[in-house]
């Protein structure tokens, strides 16, 4: 049987099925070592987790597009080539959301419109992780036009969380973080315009990092427009893993460079990370004045405490302008939804989806020019002013949302609440509108799901994120494998 201790893996003869069970019980770390020192081949790593995926679905609903002819005719071909210098991922086994370009398949983006058109070529995105040595075992699902909070769409119909079946998975990424967290791949692609990496990752106990924007480079191919002005400002490409570490282990794979997106930044940092800086992180339960869960209070507060005992020196602080933020990200998002996306949402998207943009286009008016104008100039403002803020300290600890994971489909089957959601999860639209790079760690296993917390840090500070994140993980030391939905 295959065992690990320290990381390190244990192969014997004779491979059953426990083997195959404790291969998807690995890390994505921990697999690419057991890959890299040849205790096991790609084929194996890549059938363990097809089948966890045959064994899930199509009960959970996440995993919606198995690729296990492709994944395996890859994986035979990787252990009959081994390259002498393996990549970062090489072998791994993976997930690629429903929203981006893969080739010889649609992106349908939750649509059953969309759903026909076949891809001739991959994302930036996509290559990098083929480039980095993934295989690619299957596609997640995605609430339709990947705009909520919830995944469910008229196509597969609704993505189950594993620890709680009553619960979300999350939004937009929900078939990305349900999938990964029993262990359908040690990594799942998705993306994030208002917190659709750090949302779902929160609702499974699971990791990520919300990129530095520009720092992953996105187009879609296939699309028929540029994207508007403000998705290209605020929507960035990811992982959800289970560990920080296999985070970081993607990182370097995910922003190599891609001709693709002129909007790509090479800045290795903010240019205010240094080596001999203090080591201070900031810290906030509730930036907005309004409350929170005391389950959420209590996973800032272990995160800070892990912080400390890492040698950290926490300092409570209080975000500027972080309603301001948040209404600013609502309204620039509005504006152009109406203007530039309304149309293909009446006309393609569901009844509930489209009362629920009903409800958002209340929440967040639609500028005018000179409105819009002026949200665009604020947004400056309130960047310089949390860059000031990171002059003061290394990153910036705050809670995910105020509320832990809610009801599946709560947004469509409860619209009442929909201003609460909204309310709830302005924590994650700050960064979106600044740019900002934040990494979402497990703090506290609370019942029944385990909750976590944002790291938040200056533009391009993406590594220190990943730093500040993985300590608080290391600290804690909690258990971080799959979970078992059967």
């Amino acid at each position: 049987m295959f065992t690990v201790r320290g990381g390190a893996c244990l192969a014997m003869p004779n491979r059953r099925e426990s083997d195959m069970d404790e291969i998807i019980r690995w890390s994505a770390v921990e697999t690419a070592k057991a890959l890299a020192k040849g205790d096991v081949k790609v084929a194996e790593v890549t059938r363990a987790h097809l089948d966890r995926v045959a064994d899930c679905e199509p009960g959970l609903r996440a995993v919606v597009d198995p690729l296990d002819e492709a994944a395996m005719a890859q994986a035979e071909e990787m252990d009959a080539n081994r390259p002498k210098d393996l990549p970062a991922l090489w072998g791994l086994p993976v997930t690629i959301k429903t929203n981006v370009d893969f080739e010889g398949h649609t992106n349908p983006n939750g649509i059953p419109a969309l759903n026909e058109a076949i891809c001739e070529r991959d994302a930036p995105v996509v290559r990098n992780m083929r480039a980095g040595g993934a295989v690619v075992i299957g596609r997640t699902s995605t609430p339709e036009f990947s705009l909520r909070f919830f995944t469910s769409n008229p196509i597969w119909g609704r993505t189950l969380n594993p620890w709680d079946k009553g619960l979300t998975s999350g939004g937009s990424s929900g078939g990305a973080s349900s999938a990964v967290a029993c262990g359908m791949g040690v990594m799942a692609h998705g993306n994030d315009l208002g917190g659709s990496l750090r949302y779902p990752a929160y609702c499974v106990g699971g990791a990520t990092l919300r990129p530095s924007m520009g720092r992953v480079p996105a187009f879609n191919p296939s699309a028929p427009a540029e994207r508007p002005p403000l998705l290209q400002s605020m929507s960035v490409q990811g992982v959800i893993a289970r560990s920080m570490g296999d985070v970081r282990l993607s990182y370097d794979v995910l922003r190599r460079r891609s001709s693709d997106d002129p909007l790509w930044n090479a800045a290795p940092d903010s240019g205010r990370a240094r080596e001999d800086s203090p080591r201070r992180v900031g810290w906030c339960v509730d930036p907005f004045g309004d409350g929170v869960d005391s389950d959420v209070a209590r996973a800032v507060e272990a995160a800070v405490g892990a912080a400390k005992q890492a040698g950290y020196e926490p300092v409570e602080v209080t975000p500027p302008m972080a309603a301001e933020a948040a209404q600013t990200w609502g309204l620039l998002l509005n504006t152009e939804i109406k203007v530039m996306m309304l149309e293909s949402i009446r006309k393609m998207g569901s009844e509930a989806v489209n009362g629920l943009i009903d409800t958002m286009l209340e929440l967040y008016p639609p500028q005018d020019v000179a409105g819009l104008l002026q949200a665009q100039a604020r947004r400056l403002t309130i960047q310089r002013e949390w860059a000031r803020m990171f002059d003061y300290v290394d990153a910036l600890i705050m809670p995910v949302s105020s509320l832990p994971p809610m009801r599946a489909d709560q947004d469509f089957e409860e619209p009442e609440s929909v201003p609460g959601i909204m309310k709830a999860q302005r924590f994650m639209h700050v960064g979106n509108l600044l740019g900002l790079p934040a990494a979402t760690v497990r703090t506290l296993d609370a019942a029944p799901i385990p909750l976590g917390v944002q790291v938040v840090g200056d533009r391009m500070d993406d590594v220190i994120c990943l730093d500040v994140a993985e300590a608080i993980e290391r600290e804690l030391a909690l258990d971080l494998g799959p979970i078992d939905p059967r």
